[in-house]
C-alpha cells in the first residue's frame, strides 16, 4: 500500500479528519485557567508573548506560538528554498523563528535546523503529546489541504481550541522526538496503513488498509529499521490523508521539503 506524502522531492497525499475526538480538548485544557494569573505575573499583562497562547504541557504551563514559524526580519533568506538556506539562516546572529500572521511558513528546514530555530528564540518544539493537545478542536475541512502551494499563516477557520492556527495542513509540523524503526516511547508503532485506533496522544495504535471515518481517514507511515523524526498534520496537498491523527514517522531527521515546517513552543512556569 504504497501512498504518496510530501511534495518537494516526493509528493504528498493528505487526509481530512474528523475532530470527533475534540470533545478530550477541554481534559487537555483542564488547568490552564488557574495557570494564567501565575503567567500574567512572569510575562506582564498578557498570559503570553505576542501571537503566543497558554496552555497545560506534560510540567506546566507552557506559551505555545499561534502561527507555524517564520524567519524573522534578522535572517538572511526570507523564504527558503532548500535546506542550504535553512543552514544560512540558523547559522546567523539574530535569525530566530517567529509567530507571525500572514507570513509565508519557514520550510525546508531539518529537525536539527528547526531545534536551532527555536532555541535562537528561546523556545523549543512541542513534544508529540503536546502536539497533539495543540492540535484538539481544530476543524480540518477549513484547513490548507487541497492546494497546491502552501497559504500564508492564520487561515481564520483552521484554529484549534487553544487558539492556535494551521495545526493541520499548511506544512506538516516538526514535532521534538525520534522514531527507532516501529520503537517510540518504549512502544511499538503499527506498520503503515490507515489509522485504526489510537492513544491518548493520537499516536496510531493499528492500522489498516482500508480507510476508517472514525479516524478522519488518517495514515500513519512507518519503516521498520533505521533512525527517524517525526512529523505530524499533514501539508497543503495532502487532501483526506491530512489530519488529527496524521503521522509519518518515516522521514530522516535530516528530511527537509517545501511541504514540512515546524512550530515554537515556550516553557514558562
Amino acid at each position: 500500500m504504497s501512498k504518496r506524502w510530501v511534495k518537494g522531492g516526493l509528493t504528498v497525499l493528505g487526509a481530512i479528519f474528523f475532530s470527533t475526538l475534540g470533545i478530550f480538548a477541554s481534559d487537555r485544557l483542564q488547568g490552564i485557567e488557574a495557570g494564567i494569573q501565575n503567567i500574567a505575573g512572569v510575562k506582564g499583562s498578557t498570559a503570553c508573548g505576542k501571537n503566543s497562547v497558554p496552555m497545560s504541557g506534560k510540567n506546566g504551563i507552557i506559551c505555545v506560538d499561534m502561527y507555524e514559524a517564520s524567519p524573522s526580519k534578522e535572517c538572511p533568506i526570507a523564504q527558503p528554498a532548500a535546506i542550504l538556506h535553512s543552514e544560512k539562516n540558523v547559522n546567523t546572529q539574530g535569525c530566530v523563528a517567529v509567530s507571525e500572521q500572514g507570513t509565508t511558513p519557514w520550510s525546508n528546514i531539518s529537525l536539527p535546523q528547526a531545534q536551532r530555530a527555536c532555541a535562537a528564540a528561546g523556545k523549543r518544539l512541542p513534544t508529540n503529546d503536546e502536539w497533539y493537545a495543540i492540535v484538539l478542536g481544530t476543524h480540518p475541512e477549513s484547513c490548507i489541504v487541497n492546494k497546491e502551494s502552501v497559504a500564508p499563516t492564520g487561515t481564520e477557520a483552521c484554529k484549534s481550541s487553544i487558539g492556535a492556527f494551521d495545526v493541520v495542513g499548511n506544512v506538516w509540523e516538526w514535532v521534538d522526538t525520534t522514531v527507532n524503526g516501529y520503537s517510540f516511547d518504549n512502544r511499538t508503532l503499527p506498520t503503515e496503513g490507515y489509522v485504526t485506533s489510537v492513544d491518548a496522544n493520537g499516536i496510531a495504535i493499528t492500522s489498516g488498509t482500508s480507510t476508517d471515518e472514525l479516524y478522519g481517514r488518517d495514515y500513519i507511515w512507518t519503516k521498520p529499521d533505521g533512525l527517524f523524526g517525526m512529523i505530524r498534520g499533514g501539508f497543503y496537498g495532502s487532501g483526506e490523508d491530512a489530519g488529527l491523527y496524521t503521522i509519518n514517522a518515516s522521514v530522516a531527521t535530516s528530511f527537509a521539503s517545501q511541504g514540512v515546517g515546524f512550530r515554537c513552543v515556550e516553557d514558562v512556569l
